[in-house]
């Protein structure tokens, strides 16, 4: 897929580092999870072999572990997912999707300083300064071009701003 076909390259609020932060993220979740298939493999292979129904019990923490570092590479993948929706959308990049991460970075790098908890504060900050840049943003231009009521400018997404029910 070229350049110029995909949604983000589109319209010019889309780009610089709130473009890079949806990246950064979809890419340390999946490095996450490569670290978790690879560092608990023997775990997983356990889990596999045992049927995988009722195979990670309270008392196994091993296995839990191995369970609850896959499902928070899923959930920050999936806030990945998520900030660069937005970020095609609206061309902002949201001002709580670095807090979240700084809230997660901190105490994980304070309590374990060899994780990736810095990662995720570096990730945090770099989408701070992104929404912070975008707060010079005038609303003509957030909303890609689209006046209230007119016509939406070319090449600009359509705003969805009906109400949800």
């Amino acid at each position: 897929m070229n350049a110029s076909a995909r949604p983000e390259s589109r319209t010019s609020n889309a780009r610089g580092l709130r473009l890079w932060v949806p990246r950064l993220m979809l890419a340390a979740a999946a490095v996450h999870m490569m670290v978790g298939v690879i560092a608990s493999h023997s775990y997983w292979s356990g889990i596999v072999s045992d049927g995988l129904w009722n195979t990670v019990r309270n008392d196994n923490y091993t296995r839990m572990m191995a369970l609850w570092f896959m499902i928070s590479g899923v959930a920050f993948f999936g806030l990945g997912l998520l900030s660069r929706r937005v970020v095609i959308a609206m061309g902002a990049m949201p001002v709580e999707t670095g807090w979240i991460l700084l809230a997660l970075g901190i105490p994980v790098a304070v309590l374990e300083p060899v994780s990736g908890g810095w990662s995720l504060i570096a990730i945090g900050v770099l989408a701070v300064a992104a929404s912070r840049r975008d707060t010079g943003m005038t609303d003509f231009d957030r909303s890609g071009g689209r006046r209230e009521g007119g016509p939406t400018a070319p090449g600009a997404a359509a705003l969805n701003t009906a109400p949800s029910e």
